[in-house]
């Protein structure tokens, strides 16, 4: 008899829709594939096992938590008053403005459902206001856009941090990640501003990821360096659909010249979430908050491999914190730290993505058993039973 995973492979491509929720990425034949309830950071599967989130936190949209009863509270409210009409919902103009408020530099915001949205509006509006279709991207950016190999034929791909790269002539925009695996790199972003500015292309600084994470805004008013849009996604919303580009009125107002529209954009329920989900982070400073655990994590995992005698690699900001074994080219050392991690009680990789429900007793739980697994790593006592993790895709930072 086939399980429930096995079968929705055979009848959607893939098995599911979101490719950092497959199975395989993590512990092939170990990882639960399904949930049925998650609160906090505590996920129950459908057959009554528990486990504590210390992975990516539904892929890093949930910072404070699943479930939080404020947020789902103004959902259901929402929900109660009618998600959907023939007019628009008023949260729409409240959203914007709260955005502006956090973006003093921004004039106008549209708003989407998706990070790949929001990536997907910027770039029409972009092409309008130059008239050019090629555009150069350092980041992972939507699905349509894509990773190496399969990327958008327009685009130009370079790397963070390249101090030479060379842009071609006739950019619509410049699309990147401010930052992200690697350290940030101040100079580099500073002279693509400037050749930005010198061309009059615009600058799209995608903070689908990081925005929120370590400020409250995006990562780049941390160092005064504006782009003309900024992405959020993610964070916003707190589980809930909801992606913002936010971006001067110049370059903003050519989406009026423009065809962009969708009927789920106007739903009420995002809205209503990421109203109060940016209310919530301000009121518990959540951005410190998941600063300390990020931080925490990388410590742990530092303090670990140096007591058992491995090498590992950690990179990130402290709230989008990594790690990975050195030398684990076949993957078999962290698809084993995930294995031994699923017994006792952890959904945990390479990654950690800390939310406000991220405790300091929960921290001080997690580092014992990670000292443990990495012990049982380094000695041999423990290896792994299945296949090895399907690595991911790569990402141009």
């Amino acid at each position: 008899m086939i399980n429930l995973w096995q079968r929705a492979n055979q009848i959607i491509p893939g098995g599911n829709h979101l490719f950092s929720k497959t199975p395989d990425r993590y512990a092939p034949g170990a990882w639960p594939p399904y949930y049925s309830s998650a609160s906090g950071i505590e996920v129950i599967t459908p057959d009554g096992t528990k486990y504590l989130d210390f992975s990516v936190m539904g892929a890093g949209n949930s910072t404070l938590g699943y479930a939080d009863p404020d947020v789902d509270s103004a959902v259901m409210e929402a929900i109660r008053r009618g998600n959907v009409s023939t007019l628009n919902c008023p949260e729409e103009v409240e959203l914007a403005e709260h955005m502006l408020q956090i973006n003093p530099e921004m004039d106008m915001v549209r708003f989407g459902r998706s990070g790949n949205d929001a990536c997907q509006i910027a770039l029409r509006i972009a092409r309008e206001y130059t008239g050019q279709r090629r555009f150069a991207i350092c980041g992972y950016h939507g699905w349509e856009i894509g990773h190496p190999p399969q990327l958008d034929p327009d685009c130009v791909p370079f790397e963070y941090g390249d101090m030479g790269v060379k842009f071609p002539a006739g950019l619509s925009c410049i699309m990147m990640e401010p930052v992200r695996s690697k350290p940030e790199n101040i100079p580099f972003l500073k002279m693509v501003r400037e050749y930005c500015s010198n061309f009059d292309i615009p600058l799209i600084f995608d903070e689908v990821a990081s925005g929120f994470r370590c400020n409250f805004g995006g990562y780049h008013q941390l160092h005064g360096i504006y782009p003309d849009i900024v992405l959020y996604g993610k964070a916003l919303g707190n589980g809930y659909a909801i992606s913002a580009v936010v971006g001067k009125q110049d370059v903003m107002s050519k989406a009026l010249n423009t065809f962009i529209s969708s009927m789920q954009w106007s739903e009420r329920l995002g809205y209503s979430a990421g109203l109060v989900t940016l209310e919530k982070m301000w009121e518990v400073n959540a951005q410190k908050h998941m600063i300390e655990a990020g931080a925490a994590a990388k410590r742990i995992w530092r303090g670990a491999a140096k007591e058992a005698g491995l090498e590992v690699e950690i990179s990130g900001l402290d709230p989008l914190a990594t790690f990975a074994f050195t030398d684990d080219t076949d993957r078999v050392m962290i698809t084993t730290f995930t294995q031994e991690m699923l017994k006792r009680g952890y959904l945990a990789a390479g990654q950690f993505y800390p939310s406000t429900c991220h405790k300091n007793h929960d921290m001080m739980e997690y580092s014992d058993h990670v000292f443990e697994v990495f012990a049982g790593i380094a000695s041999g006592s423990v290896s792994l039973k299945g296949k090895p993790a399907r690595p991911g895709f790569r990402r141009l930072v």
